[in-house]
């Protein structure tokens, strides 16, 4: 059987089949992306791919992103609550209060002045309940607006805040002076054309602070139930991880957030992350590098 597509119930999201992602043709390349692009994310069940698979399939949409730990040029990351003692991380430590800001809504790097392309995230080791993955179609969320509120949103302009956004959950603590200073607030616009498709689509999420020239907390509030409307059904689809799953998604139309789990049980999830392309896109690894490696945090 050769490769498969099957739709979620869902305006976003597909199972892709029938494929091995570390024997891919360039044909068999393009019918996948050409399926990404309509659907948002794709997931490929079972393909237990190791690291040196993930980063090579990972490669295959673009130049990969740059750590924000910019002495690091790693192009993959483990999002664990697992110490390197083996041990599960306490609630009080750094690992695990950083990994719960990633269970709000959000866009991967959208806090760099280019914002992340593409995610793919593998599941190592899943906990025995919760610890899913779920996705809203900003697509979808931007077509339900009445026609009043896309003319608002047209040109606006959103801050999207590093500070803003990580400060509560230990992400000023795992930086020094000098990286923090790569990431002053940027700006994007609030409503976005995808490159590929030409769809509208809100560019929302837990990373954006407030709207350009608008009052702080009434646009902070309006971009807070921007979100909050938009990951609504039928927009949303959320993935229940088997070990050996890798799912890619598009950062500039999707937003994501992760399910909390037991704190006494294991997560590891192992992701790349694609970098936009812009050029000059200053946070691109333009070639591989003899220094990837697994590092930990959402680096």
């Amino acid at each position: 059987m050769g490769l498969e597509v099957i739709p979620t119930d869902a305006t976003l999201g597909a199972t892709v089949r029938g494929v091995d992602l570390t024997r891919l043709d360039d044909g068999t390349f393009k019918k996948i992306e050409d399926a990404w692009h309509e659907h948002g994310v794709l997931i490929f069940p079972d393909q237990q791919l190791d690291d040196a698979a993930h980063l090579a399939f990972s490669r295959r949409f673009g130049a990969l992103e740059q750590s924000i730990r910019r002495t690091r040029s790693t192009g993959i990351s483990n999002l664990s609550n697992v110490q390197a003692d083996g041990a599960v991380a306490p609630r009080s430590s750094l690992q695990a209060r950083f990994l719960v800001g990633n269970t709000y809504w959000h866009s991967d790097s959208s806090y760099k002045r280019v914002g992340a392309k593409a995610s793919i995230l593998a599941a190592h080791i899943v906990p025995d309940t919760g610890g899913e993955t779920e996705w809203a179609d900003m697509r979808a969320a931007y077509d339900a607006l009445d026609d009043d509120r896309k003319a608002w949103l047209e040109d606006k302009v959103a801050v999207h805040d590093y500070a803003f956004s990580h400060a509560p959950f230990g992400g000023l603590e795992i930086l020094n002076k000098e990286e923090l200073s790569h990431l002053a607030p940027v700006e994007h616009p609030v409503v976005r054309v995808h490159p590929a498709t030409g769809r509208k689509n809100l560019f929302v999420g837990r990373h954006a602070s407030h709207i350009r020239g608008e009052d702080l907390e009434e646009s902070r509030k309006l971009l807070a139930d921007l979100t909050e409307e938009g990951a609504q059904p039928p927009r949303l689809y959320k993935h229940i991880w088997q070990v050996g799953d890798i799912v890619i998604w598009d950062n500039r139309c999707v937003l994501h957030r992760g399910h909390r789990w037991p704190e006494d049980q294991a997560r590891t999830m192992v992701r790349t992350t694609v970098a936009g392309e812009i050029a000059g896109n200053e946070w691109a690894i333009r070639s591989e590098s003899p220094r990837d490696k697994v590092v930990q945090g959402e680096f």
